[in-house]
């Protein structure tokens, strides 16, 4: 049972639906989740759509993005990731989540799956081989496993009883999507302002959506401001000339915060994408880190039912917490090291920025990403 209709939550169960599996999904949500929000796919993670048979029918309605250009606004140090860098015509896609989401539902419309929309998960109980899931409008589910892809405020994974580190960036970020009379040529740009990273990713030729993370301190001060003078603040900060940019959307505000899980999975229970780890939205990484969690799992459930779902979990734990725990070591120190405005600290990123940027081989460090095959092989519904 699979709680949680999200990008992950769904994209794990069409995996295992594809290799046979009896699968049921549990959602608050009274209808099909359809997200404005649009983001970042690296090839990995398009990769890993392929294998469920989608990506031919979502990449129509992405972006792809060929270059990647960062800087710090208040010093000299630019670099810029190229997909020539590694022989490929991208570094990875912009897509609307929203399409995706749709995508993977009308795939799972043609397996045999238990929609639950409406229910909320309240209590979870053992009984022999089985866990016992007890629902808001009294229905009882009777599943071999639970997989908990139900967001950062996870109902599994506090039923569960599954110990958390967490903290606040002290920052909130502001998403909007901007317009511009200038073809973007699918390059995402990212500046280190002095009130936080300011990213840029091109939705279409002319439109982008902007993700300011803005410190806590001088959230409110953005907040008030008007339109007009958001776009002002927008061109001086960003360091790079943005032709006759407008906001063509709602400013959405919302705080960033850390977690992770201490430990993904115990017992008949994983937990999946922000479920088990969120961070800062800086390198884009979040949805690709939790597309990592599903492709992990549904691969190796082909061991299954030969090795338990208990022994299954430990296997996926053992492998996805070190990852997902050196993601979040990487990124706060990313934050900190680019949020810092002393001198002596700029001078630094600067003299790296440079330094990466002149070196070929180690650019390729940061961009070339292991690409692994998944084939999908069809056997007898074994319920999960």
């Amino acid at each position: 049972m699979v709680i949680g209709s999200g990008v992950v939550g769904t994209a794990t169960a069409l995996g295992l639906a594809m290799k046979g599996f009896k699968i049921g999904i549990v959602d608050q949500s009274s209808s099909p989740p359809n997200s404005p929000r649009h983001l970042s796919l690296n090839k990995k993670s398009s990769k890993f759509l392929s294998s469920l048979e989608l990506w031919d029918e979502v990449v129509t309605s992405s972006m792809p993005y060929s270059k990647i250009q960062v800087w710090d606004r208040e010093g000299t140090g630019r670099i810029e990731f190229s997909s020539e860098d590694i022989n490929e015509k991208s570094l990875g896609y912009i897509i609307k989540e929203g399409n995706l989401q749709k995508g993977l539902l009308n795939r799972l419309q043609e397996y045999d799956v238990d929609f639950f929309w409406s229910e909320k998960l309240t209590q979870m109980r053992e009984d022999k081989d089985s866990l016992i899931l007890y629902l808001d409008s009294g229905k009882k589910i009777f599943s071999k496993s639970i997989l908990g892809a139900d967001g950062l405020n996870s109902t599994v994974r506090k039923l569960g009883n599954f110990k958390v580190k967490s903290w606040s960036y002290d920052q909130s970020a502001i998403v909007a999507q901007i317009d511009s009379d200038r073809d973007l040529n699918g390059i995402i740009k990212q500046s280190f302002t002095k009130y936080g990273p300011l990213a840029l990713l091109p939705i279409s030729k002319n439109q982008m959506t902007m993700i300011w993370s803005i410190d806590q301190e001088k959230i409110n001060d953005f907040v008030s401001l008007k339109d007009e003078e958001f776009i002002k603040v927008l061109k001086n900060e960003f360091g790079e000339k943005i032709y006759n940019p407008s906001i063509s959307s709602e400013r959405i505000i919302f705080p960033l915060q850390h977690l992770t899980a201490i430990g993904f999975a115990k017992k008949k229970i994983a937990l999946l994408g922000d479920a088990a780890h969120h961070v800062h939205p800086l390198a884009g990484l979040g949805l690709n880190s939790g597309l990592g969690d599903a492709e992990c799992l549904v691969k190796l459930f082909d061991s299954y039912p030969a090795i338990s779902a208990e022994s299954l979990f430990k296997k996926y734990n053992n492998e996805r917490l070190p990852t997902n725990v050196g993601l979040a070591a990487a990124m706060e120190l990313f934050k900190r090291g680019f949020g810092n405005q002393n001198i002596w600290l700029k001078t630094f990123r600067n003299s790296v920025f440079k330094l990466v940027n002149r070196e070929k081989d180690i650019k390729k460090i940061f961009i070339l990403v292991p690409l692994k095959h998944l084939s999908a092989r069809k056997v007898e519904q074994t319920p999960l």
